[in-house]
């Protein structure tokens, strides 16, 4: 006999969710900084001395979001900071503050889940985002895209994203 799914657990699906989407910019903005920091001579000409002094640095500690996210604003030309900083204040909110602010309302889940799909949405575009550039340092190592990693391959559509977005100075 198939349960019923609650409202309660409607709105728990959705956290889950949401947390998921959170972990996946984790996994590959940590990528990123790793790919920045190990190739750093191939990147020379994209990044500033102070984020490869700074990155190195931040090797050995425990790298949060929030730290990979301050590194890579040393990289004006190759992120957007007002997304990156509307991000992490979802990000900490549904980490830190979550059912205290808003699952803890009287609002019935509504909030909780309006706020997971909101944060599951920016999450999407920024991995995308993130994606692209990879794309973008591997392709400076790969040279042509025959040569890229088969996974990288996948990430063009997220590529034209990223740059559309650097254009425009904000994700769409």
């Amino acid at each position: 006999m198939k349960k019923e799914m609650t409202k309660e657990d409607f709105v728990y699906s959705r956290i889950g969710m949401a947390l998921i989407s959170a972990q996946r910019v984790e996994f590959v903005t940590g990528k990123l900084l790793e790919n920045l920091v190990d190739f750093n001579d191939a990147y020379s000409m994209l990044t500033t001395n102070e984020f490869l002094e700074k990155a190195a640095k931040s090797k050995s500690g425990k790298r949060t979001l929030g730290t990979i996210f301050t590194l890579l604003k040393l990289n004006p030309k190759l992120i957007i900071e007002d997304e990156l900083d509307s991000y992490l204040k979802k990000r900490n909110l549904l980490v830190h503050n979550f059912w205290n602010n808003i699952l803890d309302s009287k609002s019935d889940g509504k909030d909780a889940v309006e706020f997971c799909y909101d944060f599951g949405k920016h999450s999407e575009k920024i991995e995308s985002f993130f994606k692209g550039f990879i794309y973008l340092l591997s392709l400076r190592i790969a040279n042509k895209i025959d040569n890229l990693n088969s996974e990288i391959k996948k990430w063009d559509k997220d590529f034209e994203y990223f740059m559309i977005s650097l254009q425009k100075k904000n994700l769409e």
